[in-house]
C-alpha cells in the first residue's frame, strides 16, 4: 500500500469511526432512557449510585465494541470492493 492509499485509509477509517461513535452514544443514551424511564447517568458524579453507573459503563463499552466491529468490517468491505486489495485491517490479519 502506498502513501497516498494509506492517507485515504486513515481518514476514511477516522471518519467512519467518528460517525459510529456518534451514533453509538445516541443509541445507548436512547436504549438507557427507554429501559429505565431516566436520562442516562453520569458516572463519574459521586452522587450517581454505583450499581447505575457500572451498568452505564458496561452498556457502553457493549455498544461501542459492537459499533467497531461492525464499522470496521464495513470499511474493510469497502475498501476491497472499491480498490480491489485486501483492506489494511486483512492484511494484518494475514501477516499473522
Amino acid at each position: 500500500m502506498d502513501l497516498s492509499q494509506k492517507i485515504v485509509w486513515n481518514g476514511y477509517s477516522t471518519l467512519a469511526g467518528l460517525i459510529a461513535a456518534i451514533v453509538t452514544k445516541k443509541a445507548v443514551d436512547s436504549a438507557w432512557t427507554f429501559v429505565t424511564g431516566e436520562e442516562p447517568p453520569e458516572p463519574n458524579n459521586p452522587e450517581t449510585p454505583t450499581t447505575h453507573a457500572a451498568i452505564w459503563v458496561l452498556a457502553m463499552a457493549a455498544g461501542v465494541g459492537l459499533s467497531q466491529v461492525l464499522v470496521n468490517r464495513f470499511i474493510a468491505e469497502r475498501w476491497e470492493k472499491h480498490t480491489g486489495e485486501a483492506s489494511p485491517i486483512r492484511q494484518v490479519n494475514l501477516k499473522l
